[in-house]
């Protein structure tokens, strides 16, 4: 079996089963047929959101029953996705080749339908109240016509190529704001604001000759948004317990509080792990995770709509198109099944960590930084830092390679 990496598709004589077509799709689906409640940001609607407190130790959290069962079960469900799309992954080669001039036409066009996006956005935003107007999330609020003006500009700039750069300095402003006004840590949940600047920006300035770095930074922002938002549900689950004890009290369906929200975590967690590694199930798990955010909408009201309305316009783009990070590192060696669910392995201890890093550098306590919490989540922190530095020559490759370059490369890395 040999890969394209140009255009992204198998070409293989091998032959699979014709109903294990559908195992890649039903094992995901699998995934998502869990608790996936309380999909609504946290932050825009809970009354006791306050990052400055501290989140749960995350050993109080990893060594609970009720974890470790759901950790286990997202392993072997990962290993299962992985292990049964390699295997059907030839079964699609005519597919792939029929489809391929397409998909390299929409890949051409994903970026003026994120420009649309961001320029209908905008104005929805400018449409707001003046007194209190949304600066770029609902709970960033300003008042002055400034945040107007800006809003309106990258509204227009961005429809225009030439003038994208300076619709991502507005962009870009406007997330320094939210830093400014609300703390580095708070915005930690919308990177995928900077992977969308950064995607305009290289589309704008440098073309085609970026398209893959562009691609990887929007899908791997995004990931990394949905990782956050989810490691919330583990280390504050008192913020979306106080929506399910409000606005969404029908979402339970009766079942207990605690397994709702850490199941809903590790939901969203392994999602995002398929949409960034993943090859047809990142499609998959892009188009379930563009699902529930719509389906949260008749729940929670327009507001949401309103504030995940870029981050739905993302994942449609990565429902309708390969992920090349999938195939590439597919392509580069064996067992990249058993490296993948390793990763998740490391991901999930290795994001709790880096959140109570990243919360002791925002709010250390009575100016003690270093203190045994900081301490343990920085070793959690490491080995995942080590997966992530081994791998990420595959993600982003000094140069375009073929598959027996990036081999060799691999080789040379262990």
């Amino acid at each position: 079996m040999t890969i394209d990496l140009n255009r992204g598709h198998l070409r293989s004589r091998s032959w699979t089963p014709r109903w294990r077509s559908a195992l890649p799709l039903t094992a995901t689906g699998l995934i998502a047929a869990c608790p996936t409640g309380a999909q609504a940001h946290v932050k825009w609607f809970s009354n006791v959101v306050n990052c400055a407190n501290t989140p749960l130790p995350p050993w109080s959290v990893i060594g609970t029953p009720l974890f470790i069962a759901l950790l286990v079960g997202a392993v072997l469900a990962l290993l299962g996705v992985f292990t049964i799309e390699r295997r059907v992954l030839p079964r699609f080669e005519t597919l792939h080749q029929m489809h391929a001039d397409w998909k390299q036409r929409f890949n051409r066009s994903a970026a003026w339908l994120l420009r649309i996006g961001v320029c209908v956005y905008f104005l929805s935003l400018f449409t707001q109240d003046s007194a209190a107007r949304m600066v770029l999330t609902p709970e960033l609020k300003a008042a002055g016509a400034w945040v107007g003006i800006v809003q309106l500009l990258i509204a227009t700039l961005v429809l225009w190529k030439r003038t994208v750069p300076l619709a991502v300095l507005g962009m870009l402003s406007l997330y320094a704001y939210g830093v400014w006004a609300a703390g580095w840590f708070h915005m930690l949940d919308y990177v995928y604001f900077l992977g969308a600047a950064a995607f305009l920006w290289l589309d704008a300035t440098r073309g085609a000759s970026q398209h893959y770095v562009a691609f990887t930074l929007l899908r791997v922002s995004a990931g990394f948004s949905f990782m956050w938002v989810s490691i919330e549900k583990w280390l504050y689950p008192q913020w979306t317990y106080d929506i399910l004890d409000h606005e969404l009290s029908m979402v339970t369906m009766g079942l207990d509080k605690a397994f709702f929200v850490s199941s809903a975590g590790m939901v969203e967690f392994c999602l995002a792990l398929l949409l960034v590694l993943g090859r047809l199930s990142s499609q998959v798990a892009s188009l379930i995770l563009l699902l529930l955010l719509v389906a949260a909408v008749p729940l929670v009201g327009l507001i949401d709509a309103i504030g995940h309305a870029p981050l739905m316009i993302v994942l449609f783009i990565f429902s309708a198109s390969q992920n090349r990070i999938g195939y590439r590192t597919e392509a580069a060696r064996k067992g990249a099944d058993l490296g993948h669910v390793l990763t998740f392995a490391l991901a999930v201890p290795g994001f709790m960590g880096l959140y109570v890093l990243a919360h002791a550098l925002a709010y250390p306590a009575a100016g003690e930084l270093w203190t045994g919490r900081t301490l343990l989540g920085l070793a959690m922190t490491l080995p995942l830092l080590w997966r992530l530095v081994r791998t990420s020559p595959l993600l982003f490759p000094v140069r375009r390679r073929s598959w027996h370059d990036l081999g060799g490369m691999t080789a040379q890395a262990g």
